[in-house]
């Protein structure tokens, strides 16, 4: 009788197993990705690497305990996906990209700091494919040619501040590559000192460098949180909140609406704004909303990567001045002694490029990339990758990849160098800088152009060096970085010598 019992209460049972069964092999018995064993309920929550820790240090560490180049993290519930190598990044974000491009929530950039419009960090849709495909008419490489004038002309400009004496590098660096972004987006020349516009882009940089690595807020992972109000202990990201939704709302109309003022009174010429409204016209108010959205993200977006890409030149050159010797060697054979670089030029100056590149590889303007998200699920290698997964990609794990680059830690311009020229076979740091799939950046040719004259034009006036000492002695200059969003140096002091008055005469009469 008993056994009887146990057969019915087994066979009663069965349908359940079945389902529980079921589950379990949909779900808790797929492979995943390796990655540390998480605490219950909170995951990974203390894997997850500060932003002043460097993380793309820490997340490749982290790769290489588990012997994996693509590693699995669970905050709170959320799915975070770390790329370390090329190939996956390739095969997941550039040949899956239809469902690899959209962003998360972002709730702290988008929603509490009012950045929504930057079609940076959108979601995937109407909106975003408008902005980027503005973008990307103004700014490939044949339409790009219309402002190189204004590219040539503010790298003059930043010759002479240079060769003032006064104030410093960082600073002057900034106002160049300001100037540039102002006058080709809205045709608005800056003030020589502390202009409005350019610290408004500053203000916006900011918010963006901190609320986009993954953990940053706990509100990303607790949405719940976006409703406490500011006075509530703890809560201190709203009151941050507040004062970056100031920055945005500017951002996105005070330029605008200095052009319109300027446009109606016949005072506005050739820009990118301008152009935008010729192509798609006015008055629609959704095209308005979206030609904004467009120009004040690529003002948001233009600066602070260029500008930290010379800073890092600038620390390059004094760390190495044999690299200096060279492409002065080459400069003055191509360009000659009598006359400044130009876009004449480019192309033209391999070791120029080379430099170029290993400044994008050496320490990456952005060393891990803004998230994507999974819109669906998927499977890479028999590892199952859940939908809604924020992806991200280690930008600095791909550039030091010793398979790829001998020595990858030393700043060495000619790796990418072969019989006078550039080595067609050496991997090019630009393939993954500037990201991959629907999401590269459109900007990427006017940044490699702003850099690229900029850096010809500086080495062929300038001489830099370590600052010396009272006994005449190279004061020790280290390489060292900031850890952010976007990596730049840590402040430091460089030498800074015209290399002849007829040099200094070069950009005073260009």
């Amino acid at each position: 009788m008993a056994s009887h019992s146990a057969l019915v209460a087994v066979l009663l049972c069965l349908p359940l197993l079945a389902v529980c069964y079921g589950y379990m092999k949909r779900r808790g018995l797929r492979r995943r990705p390796p990655g540390p064993r998480g605490l219950p309920l909170l995951g990974n929550v203390f894997d997850i690497p500060a932003p002043s820790d460097y993380p793309w240090l820490k997340y490749h560490e982290l790769c290489k305990q588990h012997g994996t180049d693509i590693l699995r993290l669970d905050a709170l519930g959320t799915n975070i996906i770390m790329i370390d190598s090329l190939r996956p990044a390739v095969e997941l974000l550039d040949k899956r990209s239809s469902i690899y491009s959209d962003r998360p929530r972002m709730i702290m950039l988008n929603e509490l700091a009012g950045f929504g419009w930057n079609y940076g960090s959108m979601q995937y849709g109407d909106d975003w494919r408008e902005c980027r495909k503005m973008t990307h008419r103004e700014l490939h490489p044949g339409a790009l040619t219309k402002y190189r004038p204004v590219l040539l002309k503010n790298a003059h400009g930043f010759l002479a501040r240079l060769a003032s004496g006064r104030g410093a590098v960082p600073a002057h660096l900034k106002h160049a590559i300001g100037a540039n972004i102002m006058e080709v987006v809205y045709d608005i020349e800056v003030l020589p000192e502390d202009d409005p516009f350019i610290r408004l882009a500053e203000a916006g940089q900011e918010c963006i460098g901190r609320s986009t690595t993954g953990g940053v807020y706990l509100v990303e992972m607790l949405p719940f949180l976006k409703s406490v109000p500011a006075w509530f202990p703890g809560a201190g990201f709203k009151r941050q909140a507040a004062v970056w939704r100031r920055a945005a709302e500017k951002q996105l109309h005070v330029a605008y609406d200095d052009f319109l003022r300027r446009l109606n009174m016949g005072e506005a010429s050739n820009c990118m704004a301008w152009s935008l409204m010729e192509e798609f016209g006015t008055g629609d108010p959704v095209t308005e909303k979206r030609l904004k959205a467009t120009t004040a993200t690529v003002y948001l977006g233009g600066a602070e990567t260029s500008a930290s890409a010379l800073h890092t030149f600038f620390l390059a050159m004094a760390l190495h001045p044999a690299v200096q010797a060279k492409a002065r060697e080459e400069l003055d054979r191509i360009v000659g002694a009598h006359r400044l670089p130009s876009f004449d030029d480019f192309g033209s100056i391999p070791y120029i490029d080379a430099i170029v590149k290993e400044i994008l590889r050496w320490h990456p303007i952005v060393p891990i990339l803004m998230p994507h998200k999974l819109c669906e699920d998927d499977v890479y290698e028999g590892y199952h990758l859940e939908k809604g997964s924020i992806v991200m990609v280690n930008i600095w794990a791909i550039l030091h990849d010793e398979s790829r680059y001998t020595n990858p830690f030393a700043f060495n311009p000619d790796r990418f160098m072969k019989d006078g020229g550039l080595d067609p076979d050496a991997f090019d740091p630009e393939e993954v800088a500037f990201g991959f799939g629907r999401r590269v950046c459109p900007g990427r040719h006017l940044a490699y152009e702003t850099v690229w004259i900029m850096i010809a034009s500086v080495l062929s006036c300038f001489e830099i060096g370590r600052t010396k000492d009272a006994d005449g002695q190279g004061i020790e200059l280290r390489e060292q970085f900031v850890s952010s969003f976007v990596c730049e140096p840590k402040p430091f002091k460089c030498e800074i010598r015209p290399r002849s008055q007829q040099h200094l005469e070069l950009f005073a009469h260009p």
